[in-house]
Parts: structure tokens; sequence; C-alpha cells
């Protein structure tokens, strides 16, 4: 584990209602909806709020070493062409986490037993965006630190799982940031428990007289 890791708790949320409408199904001008339905939706959504416990870290590495094919950060190298590719301009790497707790993946398969699926689908489309916007609250938190340095991060992120970013790189996370703090855990075939949890890695790169590079 790392000394230099930055937690965050309690981190305030504002429920992204478009978005959580727009994964449960609804499309502005096509779905019609009663005023009444409108309550009742936006209630369930703020219901599930108060059962998320959103929660934070990061850390941020040198990169030691850096090809085609891998990248070398601290004792970890990471084969991963993509991601070499999204950090060809950057010196450091930042390891973020974030979860929104236990409490909603529990109240979301209560609701699925009791058999009320309006209820429970709501809870885990909620929940799904408060877990992204987390990570996207810890991402704005760091490039508001690096700004006085002229630096950014990479405007994509990768997480384990995804592309040719092997989900085993799960380890180097909990390794690093010692996510048990944040009440995390890794199941032996490296899938994190709360189940509305987040990874992710970025670049730290200059920006200053350059433009951006992270497609």
């Amino acid at each position: 584990m790392n000394t230099n890791v930055s937690y965050f708790n309690n981190i305030w949320i504002e429920p992204p209602i478009e978005r959580i409408l727009y994964r449960l199904g609804y499309r502005k001008g096509k779905t019609v909806l009663t005023k009444e339905q409108e309550e009742e939706i936006e209630k369930l959504i703020w219901e599930a709020l108060s059962l998320c416990r959103p929660k934070g870290a990061f850390l941020i590495l040198p990169i030691l070493k850096r090809d085609e094919e891998s990248v070398t950060i601290g004792e970890h190298i990471i084969k991963s062409r993509s991601l070499s590719k999204l950090l060809k301009y950057s010196d450091d790497v930042a390891l973020m986490a974030s979860t929104i707790g236990h409490e909603i993946i529990d109240s979301i398969n209560n609701e699925i037993k009791k058999g009320n699926s309006v209820k429970a689908v709501t809870f885990d489309s909620t929940a799904s965006q408060v877990a992204d916007k987390t990570v996207e609250w810890v991402m704005e938190y760091i490039n508001n630190t690096l700004k006085k340095e002229a630096r950014r991060l990479t405007s994509f992120r990768y997480s384990p799982g995804y592309g040719d970013l092997d989900l085993k790189y799960q380890e180097m996370f909990f390794k690093e940031l010692n996510l048990e703090k944040l009440e995390m855990s890794l199941t032996k075939s490296f899938m994190m428990v709360p189940e509305k949890s987040v990874t992710a890695i970025c670049g730290v790169e200059k920006f200053e007289g350059k433009e951006d590079t992270n497609e």
C-alpha cells in the first residue's frame, strides 16, 4: 500500500435525473409520463440516493517504462496496447476507485425478492449512475489539483475488464489504494464487492501549448 493515497468519505452526488431516466428507457420527446408517474419515479430516485454512500480514493504514480505493448507502474507491468497508447504523452498515472457502499445493493436485492420490479430497476439505475458520477467527482478533484502544475488527466479512462486491459489488474488497484478502507473487497474472479464500484486509470499529462490528445 502507498501512504500517499487520498481518501474521500461522504461525497455528495447530485442525482443525474436525465441520465437515470435514459437508463430506464425513457426518451425525451418520445416517452410520455403523467405528472404522477414523474413524481413517483423521482421519489424512488431520491430514496435510492439516500441509500448510497459515495466514497473515493486516488493515487498518482510515475510511469517507469512504456512501450507499444505494456506500461510499467511501480512493480506492476500492465500489458495493454490500448492503455499504452492512451499514456503516450503521460509521465504519471492516476489510479482511482469509487464505491457507493453495500446498503443500496442490499436494498436492490431485497426489492427483487419482494417482486417490486419497478422499484428494484429504478434503484439499480440510480446506483449505477451515482457510481459513475462518483468516479467523475474524483477525476474533477484531481484535475483541480493538477491545474497549478499545468497538467491534467486524460479525458478518457480505462478500467480493468475494458478493451484489452485484463480484469486481473483489479489486484493492482486494491494493493496500491488499500481499498479495504472503503469497505471494498475483491473476489477470486476479480469482481468487486460492493457491485456498484469503479476502478479506473488515467494518464497525467501537460496541456500547455498542446491540443487534447485523449482520442
